[in-house]
């Protein structure tokens, strides 16, 4: 059976009333790579509450191990002659990771956000961590004057984002790329691990999380009777999340099901129309909309709609808001573990 339909959240989740289906079209906002999304962090839908620090989920940090390392990354090899102490992180994905390793962050970029800081889903760890981080540039233009500037010892970004200025970067430098900015984060964790000496910590933290993953599937799993869970974003268009994608990626880890439209293992999102809101349907359906004013003016519009109403969960009241900054764009140790702070609200087993 599915959660009870009348199930009130907190702050962080909203629970809604049927929305009708819309081909939305929001120029300029699509994927740079697989579900990664940038964000942007001045302004959010439903914000999460105080997340799980990596001091709650780690074991005591582990001593850096011996340098020089020489890392394989997604762009070549790059040696690192010493351990990092000042990182200049450029996605949002590497920011996340090196705050969960406890890597102090100097230098940052954000989206269409100038001059703005990191989310506050970070916690704790921006002020352990991250407390006199300067922004350089916009993720799509960082400013390698602003980055040299910083004189950091290590820049991290992600091949998708910034393959193109990886030589200047470098120049400035070791620069490491990753191969995804999205559902890829354990790889990314473990690369930003290597090149800081501190894979035995990013081994633990991904440890950590799918021992935590599997408990809270379980439990909702038993107190549900193994629900359906669809997962929707309003962005471009009407994406439906698929196991590889991050978002996706968490709900295969805690072992939830997820409808027949939610199987691809190739594709990180399969786009519907208005026509094909049946396939967004489940026991339960989650959805985000981008942090768009104009997006989320026509979102609202709609919700009085008959088309996504029509869809079972909606009747048994069983949709529900996520915020589209952790659920979509929070690619990492932290959003991961926001997710299932959010799916043990929903289904109540927290």
């Amino acid at each position: 059976m599915p959660p009870s339909t009348n199930r009130r959240l907190g702050a962080r989740l909203a629970l809604v009333s049927p929305v009708v289906a819309i081909a939305l079209l929001l120029t300029g906002c699509g994927d740079a790579d697989d579900d990664a999304e940038p964000a942007a962090t001045s302004a959010a839908p439903a914000t999460s509450a105080a997340p799980t620090t990596t001091a709650e989920l780690t074991a005591p940090p582990t001593t850096a191990g011996d340098f020089p390392i020489v890392v394989e990354h997604a762009l070549g090899s790059t040696e690192v002659p010493e351990e990092p102490m000042r990182v200049v992180a450029l996605d949002g994905s590497v920011v996340d990771a090196a705050l969960a390793l406890e890597l102090e962050i100097i230098g940052y970029t954000t989206f269409r956000d100038p001059n703005g800081s990191l989310p506050d889903y970070f916690g704790e760890a921006l002020s352990a961590f991250a407390p006199n981080a300067e922004w350089v540039g916009d993720l799509t233009a960082p400013n390698i004057e602003a980055i040299l500037a910083l004189d950091p010892d290590l820049i991290v970004s992600a091949a998708v984002r910034h393959e193109l200025i990886y030589d200047e970067l470098s120049a400035v430098a070791p620069t490491i790329m990753t191969e995804s900015a999205g559902g890829g984060w354990k790889d990314s964790l473990r690369l930003v691990g290597e090149a800081s000496g501190r894979s035995e910590l990013a081994e633990q933290l991904i440890a950590d999380h799918e021992s935590r993953a599997a408990e809270v599937g379980a439990a909702i799993n038993a107190a549900a009777d193994d629900p359906t869970i669809s997962i929707v974003r309003f962005v471009d268009a009407i994406r439906l999340y698929q196991p590889v994608s991050f978002s996706g990626g968490v709900l295969e880890d805690a072992g939830l099901a997820r409808p027949e439209s939610q199987q691809d293992r190739e594709d990180f999102i399969r786009i519907i129309s208005e026509e094909e809101l049946e396939l967004a349907d489940a026991d339960v359906v989650i959805y985000a909309v981008f942090d768009d004013p104009e997006l989320i003016a026509e979102v609202d519009e709609a919700l009085e709609g008959p088309l996504w109403g029509s869809l079972g969960a909606v009747q048994r009241g069983e949709v529900y808001a996520v915020p589209d900054e952790t659920w979509m764009a929070g690619v990492g140790l932290f959003g991961a573990n926001i997710i299932l702070d959010d799916l043990e609200e929903i289904f109540g087993v927290g």
